[in-house]
């Protein structure tokens, strides 16, 4: 899919007005009747029709606004999992090669080479033995290796449920009410909640839950939400589903919404 307000060349707030002369411009430049032998403007022509098909709809513009927005965001979580990756080095090990021919010592050898050929032996089979069946420690080194010690405004976690220090808490209106559940997580999470606006997604807020808990997000008004979750144990993100509210402010019928992670 592409991004139609590249294809029309205007910026994604722009008007009504602008977009329909940005297409009739476009269409006089490349219009088949005027390039009859150049089948890259016919194919221009469909990607500009196209793309005033949905930019000149309110319903399909706004629908194509939350993909790029949605496409935005998933382009920062992606960095952010990069900037956190972790690849423990490990020092190759060499293990025995079983089709090596064997040498056949002579009785008479000398008896402190039986002994060298034996500590050998021992040594590669413990290696063996702790690539097959690692040590209980091990997993839990590669787990803090990778384990997120603060959130990405390097401020501490909160020893609860709670907002995490340095992040703004934006637009309070409504009393809609986002109830996150971690209840089926074995790890902490750091999670923010964004919000579509203007075109663009915000986070309006950033919080800290335990493994295992919950957390309240009060003073929700109408609007487009994506919740971004953050595991502490591994660092890997998740995204949830599209969160729409809609007429709860004019009606003053709000509700109390759960998010299960």
């Amino acid at each position: 899919m592409q991004n139609y307000y590249d294809v029309l060349n205007v910026a994604p707030g722009a008007s009504e007005e602008v977009i329909r002369a940005a297409y009739r411009a476009l269409s006089q430049k490349y219009h088949p009747d005027r390039n009859p032998h150049n089948p890259q403007a016919h194919q221009r022509m469909t990607e500009i029709n196209q793309a005033y098909a949905v930019l000149s709809d309110p319903e399909k513009r706004h629908h194509h606004d939350i993909w790029i927005a949605r496409q935005a965001l998933q382009a920062h979580v992606s960095s952010e999992l990069l900037a956190r990756k972790q690849t423990p080095f490990a020092p190759p090990v060499h293990l025995p090669n079983y089709q090596d021919p064997m040498i056949t010592l002579n009785e008479r050898s000398h008896i402190w080479i039986w002994f060298i050929g034996a500590a050998i032996l021992m040594v590669m089979g413990m290696v063996w033995w702790r690539l097959l069946y690692p040590a209980p420690g091990s997993k839990q080194v590669k787990e803090e290796s990778t384990r997120v010690v603060t959130a990405p405004n390097h401020h501490k976690f909160p020893l609860k449920a709670a907002y995490v220090s340095g992040y703004p808490v934006l637009r309070q209106r409504g009393d809609n009410r986002l109830l996150v559940d971690a209840s089926s997580l074995q790890s902490p999470v750091f999670a923010q909640l964004y919000e579509l606006y203007d075109g663009k997604l915000t986070a309006i807020r950033s919080f800290y839950i335990p493994a295992g808990d919950t957390f309240i997000i009060s003073k929700i008004g109408d609007g487009e939400f994506s919740l971004h979750y953050q595991r502490i144990n591994d660092g890997k993100w998740a995204v949830s589903d599209w969160i729409q509210i809609k007429n709860t402010e004019p009606s003053r019928k709000y509700q109390d919404i759960d998010i299960r992670l």
